[in-house]
Formats: structure tokens, sequence, C-alpha cells
């Protein structure tokens, strides 16, 4: 074998087994990967911001609140339902961001999937959350501010967040699961 076939079997071999393209293809896949996520995890960040905001505001408002409302037994399980829900949210972005710092440096292209799986669906449980959180202090304003008329709306919106952050968790759950079950065999 002269020179040149060896050089050219090495280079070869080079591409397939270490690099070259499929290595390029593969951080290229990574990126789009984590980009993704990022994106999720960015509309989740934007709807906890809300949320947060809405706390704040919220703290206030309560102190508006006469002690001998009628709705206060409502406001207190609506503050209830939007603190269970805030701390489930601030767990899922942080599991959301973890699992996307992960993408880049999985040791295959099914594990970075499936770490970016993991972040879209915490992200999605973060998200949920927050609207939760949201939509309950929106009752806590109405209530604070006696707009009697919006109750109605934001108790049914209450419901519907309630069952949608409740929806979601299950699938996440449930991919979580699916994807621990995959690993584990």
């Amino acid at each position: 074998m002269n020179r040149q076939s060896c050089i050219a079997m090495m280079v070869a071999a080079g591409f397939v087994f270490g690099g070259g393209p499929n290595t390029a293809r593969a951080a290229e896949g990574a990126e789009a990967l984590v980009s993704s996520a990022n994106e999720s995890i960015a509309a989740a960040s934007v709807a906890m911001d809300e949320a947060r905001a809405a706390i704040e505001n919220g703290k206030q408002l309560v102190a508006q609140i006469p002690a001998d409302s009628a709705q206060l037994g409502e406001v207190k399980s609506m503050l209830l339902a939007a603190s269970d829900n805030w701390n489930l949210s601030v767990a899922a972005l942080k599991g959301a961001k973890e699992s996307a710092a992960k993408i880049t440096s999985a040791s295959s292209t099914a594990i970075a999937k499936d770490y970016a799986l993991l972040a879209k669906v915490n992200a999605g449980l973060a998200l949920s959350g927050a609207k939760v959180v949201q939509t309950g202090l929106l009752f806590v304003d109405a209530v604070s501010n006696n707009k009697t008329e919006a109750l109605d709306i934001i108790r049914m919106a209450m419901q519907d967040s309630l069952a949608a952050a409740s929806q979601v968790q299950f699938n996440y759950e449930r991919v979580k699961t699916l994807i621990a079950e995959k690993y584990s065999k």
C-alpha cells in the first residue's frame, strides 16, 4: 500500500469513526434540539415572570379584602391552588433547564432527544402551573376590587386552568415514566 492510499484510508476512517460530517450533523442536530427546548423554556419563563408579578400584586390585594367577605373561602382556595401550582412550576422550570443543559453532552442522539423531550414537558408543566397562578390571582383581584360580575367567569377559567394543568402533569408523568423504563432495561 502506498502512502497516498494509507492517508486516504485514515481520512475515511476518521470520518466514519471519529468525526467529520457525521459529527457535524450530530452537533447540528443537538443544537436544533437545544434551540427547540430553549424556546419552550423561554415561553414558560415569560409565564412564570407574569405569575410572579401577579403574586406580588396579589399580596397587596389580599390585604384589601374585608375579613367578613362572602368570597373569603374561595379566595383562600384559589390562593392554595395558586401556591401548589407555583411550587410545581418552579421545580418544573428548574428541571427543564437542567434537561436542556444535558442535551449537547448526551452520549447519543437518542439520549439527546430524550433530554429535549424532558425539557419540553417540564417547560409545559411550568407554563400550565403559571397560568393557574395567574387565573387564581385574577379572582383575588376581582374580589378585592368588588368586581363580582367577573367572578363566575374567573371560576370557570380556573376550573379549565386546573384541568389543563392536571392533564399536562399527567402527560409529564407519562413521558418521564416511559423514558425511565426505556433506560432501566
